[in-house]
């Protein structure tokens, strides 16, 4: 009995993961009316989500390292916050207003602080 029931589990399983990468689709262009669409539905990018994002990985086709080697660009002051944000509006992930936005710019500091200090 337990045999057909990890059995059954493991196929919905897999059924489960191979379904949604099927359906995927490649994404080549950046989506211009993003941030006018994101701003209609309070959609933005918060100062957590932009860190995150560069962490991962998101901005390497801009020139932003990812994981370890943005902390160290960060403490060495190779990299900003205001780079990061200047990269998200290249990129129609962010407004241009943001720049003038010093609460989210202390916000995004904030956050790649945050990252160096628990990677330590």
């Amino acid at each position: 009995m337990k045999r057909a029931f990890v059995g059954s589990l493991t196929a919905v399983l897999l059924s489960a993961g191979i379904a949604p990468a099927a359906m995927a689709e490649t994404v080549t262009d950046v989506d211009s009316s993003f941030p006018t669409a994101a701003e209609s539905v309070r959609m933005d990018v918060t100062p957590f989500n932009l860190v995150f994002l560069a962490y991962q990985g998101f901005f390497e086709s801009e020139g932003v390292p990812m994981a370890s080697a943005l902390i160290n660009w960060y403490e060495s002051g190779r990299i900003e916050a205001e780079d990061l944000v200047n990269v998200a509006i290249g990129m129609n992930r962010l407004s241009p207003d943001t720049l003038n936005n010093e609460m989210y710019l202390d916000a995004v500091e904030f956050q790649l602080d945050s990252l160096g200090r628990n990677n330590r």
